[in-house]
């Protein structure tokens, strides 16, 4: 008879112990979820996926040089080129980057990068056809480069189905 005793209070112990330190910090006495104000969700970073060069934060050892070379309308007797970096920022609406810093936000955005792999085809043939339908004339004023903006982000949108571009940003531009 004893030993169900003892048995019975081990049993109570442990059960009480797995309740103190598993139970209760996790579900208790969890904290609730930070609440974010207007300003720091609009000043938050956005998911951001470079084209031309790598999305991590480190340099790949043996990488070429940065840039990817574009072919401008122009006759074929003078070819013209553009050699850029392209920065394609996107939504967020699920809110996922408020707060993010640094090698947090590095590491977001290698993430996302690798997430939008499927769909980098579709992006980078709108990027060739709009590159492709432009002068070197068009492109080289601020306002041909507000176009070319523009364009951009209505071509890779309309191919892309979970995410939208919000804003291009040229890291490089080059014209040739």
């Amino acid at each position: 008879m004893k030993d169900k005793r003892v048995m019975a209070g081990v049993a109570v112990i442990l059960a009480a112990a797995a309740f103190w330190f598993y139970v209760k910090p996790n579900y208790i006495d969890s904290k609730p979820p930070p609440v974010f104000t207007e300003a720091q969700i609009s000043a938050a970073a956005k998911p951001t996926v470079f084209l031309g060069k790598s999305n991590s934060p480190e340099p790949k050892p043996g990488a070429g040089p940065d840039g990817l070379i574009l072919n401008l309308k122009a006759p074929a007797s003078a070819p013209a080129y553009a050699k850029v970096v392209i920065a394609l920022e996107f939504a967020d609406p699920k809110r996922k980057y408020v707060g993010a810093k640094e090698s947090a936000l590095a590491a977001k955005n290698e993430a996302f990068a690798h997430q939008l792999q499927p769909e980098m085809y579709k992006i980078l043939d709108s990027v060739t056809s709009v590159f492709g339908s432009r002068s070197p004339d068009e492109v080289a004023s601020t306002e041909g480069r507000d176009k070319l903006k523009e364009a951009l982000i209505e071509a890779i949108n309309e191919h892309l189905r979970g995410e939208k571009v919000i804003a291009v940003y040229f890291e490089t531009f080059i014209t040739q």
